[in-house]
């Protein structure tokens, strides 16, 4: 679909920007032609500039490879944090023995 567009856009600006125009500004074959105007214009003709920006950013975007973001999966494993122990329940708990954290088993 975006090659589609892109198509599109180039052909609607290449068609839009490829009139063809004589020096006294209008369009070849126009029945406006008159010849006792002589305004010539000396200089560059920038109309190219903005085309070829369009058509530079498109074929930028055309050729870059798609971007698929994806959630990593999130895989809790719980933790058991109640032991039996002879039939006897303790939980586990970190505690700090002597400036180390250390699990220590706490009868329930």
């Amino acid at each position: 679909m975006k090659r589609l567009i892109a198509t599109l856009l180039i052909l609607t600006s290449s068609v839009a920007f490829a009139q063809h125009r004589n020096p006294y500004g209008y369009a070849t074959g126009s029945p406006q032609q008159h010849h006792h105007h002589h305004h010539h214009h000396h200089g560059n003709d920038w109309r190219w500039v903005a085309p070829a920006i369009i058509g530079g950013a498109v074929v930028y975007a055309m050729t870059r490879p798609p971007v698929v973001v994806q959630q990593p999966p999130v895989v809790v494993m719980p933790q058991p944090d109640i032991v039996y122990i002879d039939g006897i329940a303790y939980r586990k708990q970190m505690v700090l023995i002597n400036g180390y954290y250390q699990e220590v088993l706490v009868r329930i």
